[in-house]
């Protein structure tokens, strides 16, 4: 049976359909602002008599004119994006870009000239010709600047709005292709890191920067009005009286200290807000960071973190501040200066603007190759981070190995990579600079030339040619500095793709909901099955089930890489099995609260990990606690002795991962931080498999207190411990190979005993090591024949009674 053909119908009201409207509104606008005088013969002698400083007649001609040629062509665009798309040719082609370009300087001709209009207007005042023009004249221009900013900012939205077009099209279908990179994976969705998106961040300071854009405004609008003054007082100064002169002089003070004024508002909120949003930007970046499972950070190397919470938030920081005000500002005087440059000369103000389009085409190129090439440069970066970080952090056992040239080596090349990266960057804004500084300056040198020709000819005074002339320089220096501030943008936007991608991540291990009275419960694994996200391809547990009831002591023991440690980290929900269930009493550990169950769990490991805080934070680190409180558990823990040593107590900072405390020191301070949580359960992962025989008496001997009346999981090596058990489980290979008492066990002559003898074997070299020691004087010390060793000859090795006693 044949599959019903599936197709795309447009919605009856979407975005070209807005944008269509607002412009067949703005035509209807002007039309009705321009026929609508008292005087209907005024209409046509304006037509007839046109002049561009006495009628508006040709706003409403501009309105007409946009509205006709846009509509046709962003339907164009529209339909163009949907067929390339069909065609696997993406949602771009030359034709597209050809209309954009088109869409894009009918926009921007029409904010030009309404910038040159309004000033016409404004300055007929001055000139006295302010009857010239009727209510619904200013009305007219008013609305013609209104529609024209709105039209920049839809067409901008009207492009995003094409690429998300594109790939919902492409994703339209089971045989529709993905056409564009743009879009991204269809069973994998992302949130797209754009421009708008990137300025979505500052949407909690609209205040802030609302208060100083308006400051922007009134400094770059006093940066506007000031060339044009300047050639007043010159102009003043050659031709007219002093009463002249010095009107024109005070206005131009007062130009310049509104500017002032204003500027200081401007770059005191700009500073503030990018203060304020890299903070709040790192807590965010932060709280996701550690709200991630355990398996990410497997995956993920702390430098790289590191780097994104330190200098891709900076980088950010400058971007979205003071970049960003210097962006409005120099984009509003360059709009400003050429509108005036039209009032001054409108010549040479067409030779100026000849240049501006160049200028877009290579800033929008030189952007998107700067946009990928930073993300390059701060992954590279990250890298670079992260081998510092791990070098340093193990600087004991590099230095053992003698391995420092090699460290080097590794750093080096990873510094080396984003140089590389750096340098590309380097070498791109040298020659947009370059390009751009050779179109500005050219362009001002033929101004400079024609300006002169002018005033030569009679056409043009000299304060007209000096106010032209230091607009031009306006020009040319915002078109400098925004070349620089548009690369700092597009870096800000390669180094959010790497910030959103963490802010975008969800945890893959959802928290449950289920709280119980206590956690004195059974516990039981249920034929699990685990990987490690980091090693998909070893199976760790393989159809592991057993039973934990509340109060047992069940100690697990087997080969190193068998599991034992999994099964921990699978109890405290550090990671999901792949199969199978883990359970506390009737309830599956996905649906438990896991901070309640954290709370209840206290958890001593082979390492413990101490933080660069004081001993009584330490110990305190699971919750609140009073000193008494603090004391108590250290005394428990057999660690109070020690604490009380110190010239600080309880005070003593344990410097970075404990580093000013031993090993057993370090490991008697987790006891005291897990005791102090009064646990239903206690889980001990092999901790006293690491010290001498001294600390791990002292240690011993307080993981048996602790493990008094409550639910203990012990992975140990000790035989004391295992002895002790409530049950022992052998995990070879991932399975239960044997369960049982430790008489038990001993009885099946299997896995267990091979390692208990194994351990006694150990024990037995340790032992007749330190024997050795005693034949230091070379000599026999016995009268009786004895080996030389202080035993006489006679007695028997140590492993060997017992073995008798095992056997």
């Amino acid at each position: 049976m044949d599959q019903p053909q599936v197709t795309y119908r447009y919605p009856l009201i979407r975005y070209f359909s807005l944008f269509a409207i607002a412009l067949v509104i703005d035509m209807l606008l002007s039309i009705f602002l321009w026929i609508g005088k008292p005087d209907k013969t005024e209409i046509m002698h304006t037509i007839k008599h046109y002049s561009i400083d006495k009628s508006v007649f040709d706003l409403a001609c501009i309105s007409v004119g946009r509205c006709i040629l846009l509509i046709p062509i962003l339907a164009r665009l529209e339909t163009k994006t949907i067929q390339n798309t069909q065609q696997g040719g993406g949602s771009r082609s030359g034709s597209q870009k050809i209309l954009k370009f088109l869409s894009f300087i009918l926009i921007l001709g029409s904010i030009v000239f309404a910038i040159y209009k309004g000033v016409k207007v404004i300055l007929s005042f001055e000139d006295g010709k302010e009857k010239d023009f009727k209510t619904t004249d200013y009305a007219l221009c008013i609305s013609f600047a209104i529609f024209s900013l709105l039209f920049s900012v839809t067409l901008l939205g009207y492009f995003q709005h094409l690429k998300r077009l594109a790939c919902h099209y492409a994703q339209f279908g089971d045989d529709a292709e993905m056409g564009s990179d743009e879009c991204a994976d269809k069973n994998e969705p992302k949130k797209k890191v754009d421009v708008a998106r990137l300025m979505s961040l500052l949407k909690p300071e609209s205040l802030k920067i609302f208060v100083g854009t308006l400051g922007l405004i009134g400094s770059t609008v006093s940066n506007m009005l000031a060339p044009l003054w300047f050639g007043k007082v010159i102009q003043a100064a050659a031709t007219g009286t002093m009463h002249d002169l010095n009107k024109q002089t005070l206005v131009l003070f007062l130009i310049y200290a509104v500017g002032g004024f204003a500027a200081f508002f401007r770059a005191w909120l700009y500073t503030l807000t990018g203060q304020s949003l890299v903070a709040r930007i790192r807590k965010l970046l932060f709280a996701q960071i550690i709200a991630q499972e355990v398996a990410f950070f497997d995956t993920s190397r702390t430098g790289e973190l590191m780097n994104r919470l330190s200098s891709d938030c900076q980088v950010l920081q400058n971007a979205l501040s003071v970049n960003i005000s210097m962006l409005l500002r120099y984009t509003l005087q360059i709009f400003g200066s050429i509108g005036i440059m039209f009032y001054v000369s409108p010549k040479l103000g067409g030779v100026l603007l000849a240049v501006i389009p160049l200028v877009g085409i290579l800033a929008q190129r030189y952007g998107a190759y700067v946009r990928d090439v930073q993300k390059t440069f701060q992954d590279e970066l990250a890298k670079s981070a992260s081998s510092a970080e791990e070098t340093i952090s193990a600087v004991r056992t590099v230095r053992s190995f003698s391995q420092e040239p090699k460290a080097r080596a590794e750093y080096d090349l990873a510094i080396d990579n984003s140089f590389n990266a750096g340098a590309k960057l380097a070498l791109a804004s040298g020659i947009f600079n370059a390009v751009i500084a050779v179109l500005t300056t050219g362009a001002i040198v033929l101004v400079l030339w024609y300006g002169g020709k002018l005033v030569h000819d009679g056409s043009m005074n000299v304060g007209n040619l000096t106010s032209f002339i230091l607009y031009a320089l306006n020009v040319a220096m915002a078109f400098a500095f925004l070349s620089s501030l548009y690369g700092d943008f597009m870096k800000a936007v390669g180094a959010s793709i790497r910030i959103f991608e963490l802010l975008d991540r969800s945890p893959e291990l959802v928290p449950g909901t289920i709280q119980m009275n206590d956690a004195k419960v059974s516990m039981s694994f249920e034929d699990v099955y685990f990987t490690y996200p980091a090693r998909p391809d070893n199976q760790i547990l393989k159809g592991f089930s057993f039973e934990m009831n509340p109060g047992e002591t069940i100690a697990l023991v087997g080969p190193s890489g068998g599991g034992k440690s999994t099964v921990i980290n699978l109890l405290e929900r550090f990671y999901d099995p792949a199969q199978g269930l883990v359970k506390l009493g009737e309830h599956p550990m996905f649906d438990i609260d896991t901070d309640w169950f954290r709370k209840r769990v206290g958890i001593v490991s082979q390492e413990p990990v101490l933080f660069a805080k004081t001993i009584a934070e330490n110990i305190a680190y699971g919750r609140d606690a009073t000193k008494e409180e603090i004391e108590d558990a250290a005394k428990r823990a057999n660690a109070h002795e020690f604490i009380d040593n110190f010239e600080e107590k309880y005070d003593t900072n344990v410097g970075e991962r404990g580093i000013k405390l031993s090993g057993g020191q370090k490991q008697r301070i987790a006891i005291a931080r897990a005791l102090i949580m009064d646990p239903d359960i206690l889980l001990l992962d092999e901790a006293t498999s690491a010290l001498d025989a001294e600390s791990e008496h002292l240690v011993q001997e307080a993981i048996d207190r602790a493990m008094v009346g409550r639910t203990v999981l012990v992975i140990a090596h000790r035989l004391s411990t295992v002895r002790d058990a409530s049950r022992v489980i052998v995990i070879n290979k991932g399975t239960i190979a044997e369960q049982g008492t430790h008489e038990e066990l001993l009885e099946l002559n299997g896995v267990y005993k091979k390692l208990v003898l194994r351990q006694l074997e150990k024990n037995a070299s340790d032992f007749n090591n330190e024997d050795a020691d005693d034949e230091n004087d070379g000599e026999n010390k016995t009268d009786d024949g004895g080996d030389g060793k202080g035993n006489g000859g006679h007695r028997p090795s140590l492993i060997r009674q017992i073995s008798d006693t095992l056997m």
